[in-house]
């Protein structure tokens, strides 16, 4: 018997549910920008389990789903046209940007990528290339000057450690409202 149903309802939401099993330890769900329930388990744990994590977050689903909601509404649509020009801007923007922070942390970098990534504002590898997505062009000045900062610290710092947070703080004081905004804004985008 299959206790897991093939969509939840909460109210007035209607959210098709997706089970993914795989080799991990760990239970996690997420809401889609699609309003889908996504949850992902480990292969061998029971379906009572699932639905019991589920019911004990059916009202941080809830929220996250009508977020979503509303998000995808704000959400808008963009020409080939629109979106190549904005990634240009952003490409001019940032690498601006990128510049002046660099050299108060006293990085290098070896290259800027400019790309759609799905689920990050910013990365950066191992060996010196600082991704960013064009939307950030689209965000408050300092928020985009945070992900700039964020990304540069990891060439000082490949990792979220106390000492990487301590150089982001150097530049920029208030980077936890701005890491804020992008948590509570960034799906708009």
């Amino acid at each position: 018997m299959n206790l897991i149903p093939e969509v939840l309802e909460i109210e007035e939401l209607r959210l098709p549910v997706i089970l993914e099993r795989g080799k991990r330890k760990t239970l996690t769900l997420q809401v889609t920008q699609e309003l889908q329930l996504w949850i992902k388990a480990p292969i061998r744990m029971p379906e009572r389990e699932i639905v019991r994590f589920i019911n004990q977050r059916i009202f941080w689903i809830y929220k996250h789903a009508k977020r979503m909601q509303k998000d995808s509404e704000l959400r808008v649509c963009r020409s080939d046209k629109e979106i190549y020009e904005l990634r240009e801007k952003a490409r001019m923007v940032l690498t601006g940007r990128t510049e002046f922070f660099a050299g108060k942390l006293g990085v290098t970098y070896n290259k800027i990528r400019i790309g759609s990534q799905r689920t990050r504002w910013g990365s950066c590898s191992s060996k010196g290339t600082i991704s960013y997505n064009w939307k950030l062009i689209l965000m408050p000045e300092a928020v985009r000057d945070y992900v700039v900062v964020h990304e540069l610290c990891h060439l000082l710092e490949m990792n979220h450690s106390p000492q990487f947070w301590k150089v982001v703080e150097e530049i920029i004081p208030n980077y936890k409202e701005y890491r804020r905004w992008l948590k509570e804004n960034g799906s708009r985008y």
